[in-house]
C-alpha cells in the first residue's frame, strides 16, 4: 500500500474518533441541555441553551475562519489539526461540570478549534494527495468521518435502551472525551509533511515502492510558503474573485443543511411526542440512518468514482434533489412547532397512514425487545418512524452529494492556495450555520424548510457555473 494513503487512512481513523465523539454529542446536545434546563435550573442553562450555544460555535468559528491561514502557517498542518482537537475535548469535558457560563465559553473555545482543524485538514489532505487522487482521498476521508456517525447511533441506542439522555449524559460525555483524546494521539502520529522528491523526468506522480518519498511531477506543484501576514491578506483576496463569490453561495447553504440536519432534525424528533411514542432511541435510528447515506454518498462518489457516471454538477443536482424530497418529507411528517419544543401534534399526515416498507428496520426493532416489547410493537404500527429514517438517509446521502464535490472542486481549482480556499469554505458555512441555528430557536419548521428548498437550487445553479469552467480548464492542462 502507498504511503501516501496510509497516511489518508491514519487521518481519517483520527476524524473517526474525534468525531465519532462530537458528531454523537451534536445530535443529542439540545435535548440534553433541556433535560439540564428542566432538572437543575441552579446551573442557569435554559431551553434554548443548545441553539445559543451551538450558535455561539460558529459565530466564532465564522470569525476564526478568517485567522486559521496564519495559525497553520505557524504550527502546519498536522499540528493545527491537534489543537483543534484539543478544542473540541475541552468542550466535551465541562459538560461534567455544566452550568451556563462554562458552556458558553467552551462553545467559544470549540469554534476556535473547529475554525483551525478544518481548514488545516483541507490543506493536509491537498498536500498528501498525488494528482488525479485528490477525490479518492476525499472520499475516503469523508467515508470514514462519516461512519463515525454510524458509531455514534449504535452506541446511543444501547446508551438509550436503559435511560433517557438525562440520566446518562454524564456517562455518555465521559465515553466521548475518551474516544476523543484516542483521536488526538492519532493526529500526533501523522507525519508533519511528505518527504518530496521532485523528480522532472517523472510524468506521472506515483509513489516507489521501493522507497518512504512521495514523487511529484508538475500537476501538483508544491505548496507556495507565504509569511502569515501575506497568507492572511491573500485570503481577503481569494475572496473578491468571481470564482470564489459564486462558490459562497454553495458554502452558505452549506452551513444551513449541515445545521438542519446535525441538529434541528434530531431535536424535532425528540420533540414530536406522538411521532417517537416516548421514546427518544428514534434518535439513534435517525442518526444510523444518516451515516448510512453519508458513507454510501462518499463511498459512491469519492473512493469509487468510476463506478458512477456522473460528473461534479450532475452529482450536486443530484444531492439538490435529494435534499428538496427530504425537507418535503420533513414538512409532511413533522410537526411545525417541533424545533421550538416538545408537542404531542402530528404532522400533516397522521402516523398510523403513512406506507412505507418497514423491512429494513425489522432487526432494529427486534433488537430492541428486550427494553420493552410493547413500545416497539407500538412503533411497528407508526409508519412515521420509518419516513423519518428514510428522510434521515436521504439527508445524509445529500449532504455528502454537496460535501465530496465541494471539497474535490476546491482542491482542484486552488491547489496553491489551499489553506485559504478551505479558509473560506469553512468561514461561510459557518457562518450561514450560525444564523440557521439562531433562526430555529425562533422560526416554525415549515419557514426553515422554505428557505433550505430555495436554498439548495440557487447553490446548485452557483455551483454548476463554476464546476463546468474547472472542467474545461482540466481538459485544456
Amino acid at each position: 500500500m502507498r504511503q501516501d494513503l496510509l497516511v489518508i487512512l491514519q487521518l481519517g481513523f483520527a476524524f473517526f474518533t474525534v468525531f465519532s465523539a462530537f458528531n454523537s454529542q451534536g445530535f443529542v446536545e439540545i435535548t440534553v441541555l433541556r433535560g439540564i434546563s428542566q432538572h437543575d435550573p441552579s446551573s442557569g442553562i435554559t431551553s434554548n441553551s443548545g441553539y445559543y450555544s451551538l450558535a455561539i460555535i460558529y459565530f466564532v468559528f465564522t470569525v476564526c475562519n478568517l485567522i486559521a491561514p496564519p495559525i497553520i502557517s505557524v504550527l502546519g498542518s498536522k499540528w493545527a489539526q491537534v489543537l483543534g482537537a484539543v478544542c473540541y475535548t475541552s468542550f466535551m469535558i465541562q459538560f461534567l461540570f455544566v452550568n451556563y457560563w462554562l458552556l458558553y465559553v467552551f462553545s467559544a473555545v470549540l469554534g476556535f478549534g473547529a475554525a483551525v482543524i478544518w481548514t488545516a485538514n483541507g490543506a493536509y489532505l491537498v498536500q498528501f494527495s498525488r494528482a488525479g487522487k485528490m477525490a479518492r482521498n476525499s472520499g475516503i476521508l469523508w467515508a470514514m468521518l462519516q461512519s463515525s456517525l454510524v458509531a455514534g447511533a449504535i452506541f446511543l441506542f444501547f446508551v438509550l435502551s436503559y435511560g433517557d439522555l438525562y440520566s446518562s449524559y454524564r456517562f455518555l460525555y465521559t465515553a466521548f472525551t475518551v474516544i476523543s483524546c484516542v483521536g488526538i494521539v492519532t493526529l500526533c502520529l501523522l507525519p508533519a509533511a511528505p518527504p518530496l522528491n521532485l523528480d522532472e523526468s517523472v510524468e506521472d506522480p506515483l509513489f516507489d515502492d521501493n522507497t518512504d518519498e512521495l514523487d511529484v511531477s508538475a500537476p501538483i506543484a508544491p505548496q507556495v510558503s507565504r509569511s502569515w501576514q501575506d497568507e492572511f491578506k491573500h485570503t481577503f483576496s481569494l475572496l473578491r474573485t468571481k470564482d470564489m463569490v459564486l462558490l459562497s453561495i454553495c458554502f452558505l447553504y452549506s452551513g444551513i443543511e449541515t445545521s438542519f440536519y446535525t441538529g434541528v432534525y434530531t431535536a424535532c424528533l425528540s420533540a414530536a411526542t406522538a411521532l417517537n411514542m416516548g421514546s427518544e432511541r428514534i434518535i439513534s435510528y435517525a442518526v444510523l440512518a444518516m451515516g448510512a447515506g453519508q458513507i454510501s454518498g462518499g463511498l459512491l462518489f469519492g473512493v469509487f468514482p468510476r463506478s458512477n457516471a456522473l460528473n461534479r454538477s450532475q452529482i450536486v443536482i443530484l444531492g439538490m434533489i435529494l435534499h428538496i424530497l427530504a425537507f418535503f418529507l420533513c414538512f409532511l411528517n413533522l410537526p411545525m412547532e417541533a424545533p421550538l419544543h416538545k408537542t404531542s401534534s402530528i404532522g400533516y399526515i397522521e402516523p398510523r397512514l403513512v406506507i412505507f416498507c418497514n423491512f429494513l428496520f425489522l432487526f432494529w426493532l427486534n433488537s430492541a425487545r428486550r427494553v420493552g416489547p410493547d413500545s416497539v410493537d407500538n412503533w411497528k404500527s407508526n409508519k412515521s418512524v420509518f419516513v423519518a429514517i428514510l428522510t434521515g438517509y436521504f439527508l445524509g446521502l445529500a449532504d455528502s452529494c454537496w460535501n465530496t464535490q465541494i471539497y474535490t472542486l476546491i482542491g482542484a481549482m486552488y491547489k496553491n492556495e489551499s489553506s485559504c480556499a478551505f479558509a473560506l469554505f469553512k468561514f461561510f458555512q459557518s457562518l450561514a450555520a450560525c444564523a440557521s441555528f439562531y433562526y430555529s430557536s425562533v422560526l416554525l419548521l415549515h419557514w426553515q424548510l422554505l428557505a433550505l428548498c430555495l436554498g439548495s437550487a440557487v447553490a446548485a445553479v452557483c455551483f454548476f457555473t463554476v464546476a463546468n469552467k474547472a472542467e474545461v480548464t482540466e481538459v485544456y492542462d
